[in-house]
């Protein structure tokens, strides 16, 4: 059984604080809301585990998260791009829950289940049909098949228990690379963000293509610290504000960090009394420099366009939006599309039907 020492638990405490203190400066308000939501949830649901293994690993993750963010925070557009994905659903939990949304709720109530391929044995059962609008998006963005082409055999037929594990393994590689919508009042905010004007034609709030309301479709994630952050009105969890202290907080040495080889040259200049009285007070002048001075990088306006623009690469737009209801509803073609303001879009040019009456 692993016994936390003094040592490990003024680390755990250090880094919790450094990622809250890193997140209130990130310059986009959900994502700021999504990491403290995040952090909060995994370092209670730990605080009891047991499993030293299992510690170390959800310690190095938090510190790979921790060091991206602080990337980002010093003006590293690649870091910071990677924050938004991960708040806004292109990766991690967040694209979980927005996926589980379309793929095993909102059936309808006379829904016919494939029955298994071998009777009496349950996993032999091919995956349901995906709903109309994932469909269009493996179709039309990914350009693959709904169903793989199942091998022939030439000497006997192919297995039932073979052509299920082919089947689900089809649909595991499609919904790995689909890019799943996003709630429509969201697409809306991040194409204001992006540089959209309300009354723009090519807007989707003008256009009403995107994801499903929130109301419709994830009203029931208001309070679900994975997914509470893309809540348009943000009453149960508010948004986290920015915030105005810039100081970072001194992370000290983990505890699991492998000990110093005796045999190294700095080692061996550690051990002298004069160099290591020199060491600490070098370390608590950059400290106190550190914590004095302004070191978090200020995005330029066309800089955060640049970030929501090419964000909304990786949003898909649904046409018309999808209902809770009506997923499985044959009657309905839906079409796919791009926003308008993504980095390197071309120019639409819109039909006179697809605008809005005068």
């Amino acid at each position: 059984m692993f016994i936390p020492t003094p040592q490990h638990s003024s680390y755990i405490k250090a880094l919790y604080k450094r990622i809250l203190s890193e997140a209130g400066h990130f310059f986009d308000d959900r994502s700021r809301t999504f990491v403290v939501n995040r952090a909060r949830k995994l370092f209670k649901e730990y605080k009891t585990c047991q499993d030293e293994a299992r510690i170390k690993n959800k310690l190095l993750e938090a510190r790979k998260r921790l060091h991206r963010l602080e990337r980002a925070n010093q003006g590293d557009q690649k870091s910071a791009l990677k924050v938004l994905e991960a708040a806004y659903g292109r990766s991690g939990k967040t694209r979980h829950k927005l996926m589980h949304c379309y793929i095993h709720e909102n059936f309808p109530a006379d829904m016919k289940f494939p029955l298994p391929l071998i009777p009496h044995i349950p996993h032999t059962a091919p995956p349901p049909p995906l709903c109309y609008p994932l469909q269009t998006i493996v179709t039309k963005q990914l350009k693959k098949r709904l169903d793989p082409e199942l091998p022939v055999p030439l000497y006997k037929p192919l297995h039932r228990g073979r052509q299920a594990n082919l089947l689900w393994r089809w649909r595991s590689m499609l919904i790995q690379r689909l890019e799943v919508p996003l709630p429509f009042e969201i697409v809306c905010e991040l194409e204001l963000k992006a540089g959209a004007t309300p009354d723009h034609p090519c807007f989707s709030g003008v256009l009403l293509q995107g994801g499903p309301r929130w109301n419709d479709m994830y009203l029931h994630y208001e309070k679900d610290p994975d997914l509470a952050h893309l809540c348009p009105t943000a009453t149960a969890t508010p948004l986290v504000p920015l915030s105005h202290l810039h100081r970072r907080l001194p992370l000290p040495r983990s505890p699991f960090s492998a000990p110093a080889s005796v045999y190294a040259t700095s080692t061996l200049l550690e051990m002298s009394p004069a160099t290591a009285a020199a060491a600490r007070q070098s370390a608590t002048k950059d400290d106190n420099e550190s914590t004095s001075q302004e070191t978090y990088h200020q995005y330029r306006p066309r800089q955060v366009r640049r970030l929501y623009a090419n964000l909304l690469k990786t949003v898909p737009l649904i046409s018309p939006i999808p209902q809770s209801i009506s997923l499985h509803d044959p009657k309905l073609k839906y079409s796919f599309s791009r926003s308008q303001w993504t980095a390197g879009s071309v120019t639409k040019i819109l039909d006179l039907k697809s605008l809005p009456p005068l």
